[in-house]
């Protein structure tokens, strides 16, 4: 039997990767840190000015799963409900949290050969399952238009590193 948990330790600094292998009883355990960026995609959305430095970003018919990945050694990919992912979010405490410190994300809009990339610092996620849309409040760190689109179709969200996450996922539950 092979399984795969990934633990993610409040009270750590890092993420935990925590491969468990047993055959016939005996059982061993590696112990890999290990940080996890996250994937969201839209269809469509709208980023709207709300003050000089602050907009709201809307993603409509927005995937029900983010995606999670590492990079080496583990090279995880997995996914995660979004609304938990969002859920997660809000209750996460610590000075490294995202409640604490809001990520970075790459925000890449439009389809290939035709793509503007922002670069943004996400806060207040809203995120409805019904309608399918996910809000957040962001401040423009950079992007590579000069004239931000009102509107927009398919987009991808990238979002960076939380290494402070208290949270339990098997990744073969299917989360």
């Amino acid at each position: 039997m092979f399984a795969i948990l990934i633990l993610f330790v409040g009270a750590s600094s890092y993420f935990g990767l925590i491969v468990g292998m047993s055959l016939r009883g005996v059982g061993t355990a590696l112990v890999y840190p290990t940080l996890l960026f996250s994937i969201q995609h839209a269809k469509s959305g709208s980023i709207f000015e709300d003050n000089a430095i602050s907009y709201t970003l809307e993603l409509n018919n927005v995937s029900d799963k983010t995606m999670l990945f590492s990079d080496r050694p583990a090279r995880i990919v997995t996914s995660v409900n979004t609304s938990d992912f969002i859920g997660n979010w809000h209750w996460s405490v610590g000075p490294k949290s995202f409640n604490a410190d809001p990520p970075n994300a790459a925000l890449i809009i439009g389809e290939e050969g035709n793509q503007d990339i922002m670069i943004v610092e996400l806060t207040n996620p809203v995120h409805d399952p019904t309608a399918k849309t996910l809000k957040y409040d962001v401040v423009l760190e950079n992007t590579t238009s000069t004239d931000i689109p009102n509107e927009f179709g398919q987009s991808t969200l990238v979002i960076d590193v939380q290494e402070n996450k208290p949270c339990l996922t098997v990744i073969n539950a299917g989360c």
